[in-house]
This record gives structure tokens, sequence and C-alpha cells, in this order.
């Protein structure tokens, strides 16, 4: 099960996406880093601000955003 904050975050877009037509499985979207990872790069392809936070939020929640690229040390 995911924890309060991703799963919040996957309702919020659930919604977002269920008003453009787009379903996904929540369940599948903690469990397969592939099918989450092609649903969020869809899902994130939007000129709605609000829903490309909650999909930027979303990769970094379930690691498949590395902030650090880019970085120096």
């Amino acid at each position: 099960m995911a924890d309060p904050v991703t799963q919040e975050l996957l309702d919020k877009l659930k919604i977002m996406a269920e008003k453009n037509g787009v379903e996904f499985d929540s369940k599948r979207m903690t469990k397969d880093m592939g099918y989450a990872n092609e649903m969020l790069m869809e899902l994130g392809d939007t000129h709605d601000q609000v829903q490309g936070l909650v999909v930027m939020q979303l990769l970094k929640q379930l690691g498949l955003l590395d902030l650090s690229d880019g970085m120096s040390e």
C-alpha cells in the first residue's frame, strides 16, 4: 500500500485524469514503475499547471525523478 502522501496525490491525479477521459490503476501505479512512468508521462503532457505539479510530485514520491541531475558535487 502507498504511503499517505503518495495515495493523496494519486487520488487527486485520478480525479483530474478522469475529467480528461483517462483512467489508470492506482494500485498498479505503486507496484509497477514502468506503468507508473508511462502514465505519468502521458498525464504530465498537459497545460493544466496543477495537474503538472501533481505529476511532478508523484514522480518524486515514486522515485522516478532524480532531482540531482545536473547538480555538481
